[in-house]
C-alpha cells in the first residue's frame, strides 16, 4: 500500500485508499475511467491531476528514487 489520501474538497471529505499494482497477465479494462496511460517518473507531472492526486504523485515520486 502507497498510503490513504485524506481531502477536502469544497462539497465533499476524500478519503482514498492507493496501491501498488502489477499488471501480470492480460489488458486493463478501463471501467470507471475515460482513458489510462503509463507514466515514468520523468512524466508523472504530464497529466492535469486534481488536487487530491497531487498528494499522491508527490509520493510515488519519492518512492520512485
Amino acid at each position: 500500500m502507497i498510503g490513504t489520501i485524506e481531502y477536502g474538497y469544497p462539497t465533499f471529505q476524500l478519503s482514498m485508499d492507493c496501491f501498488w499494482c502489477e499488471v501480470i497477465y492480460g489488458e486493463l479494462k478501463l471501467l470507471e475511467v475515460e482513458s489510462a496511460r503509463w507514466l515514468t517518473k520523468d512524466t508523472l507531472y504530464d497529466v492535469q491531476w486534481l488536487p487530491a492526486d497531487i498528494i499522491l504523485i508527490a509520493e510515488i515520486e519519492n518512492l520512485m528514487n
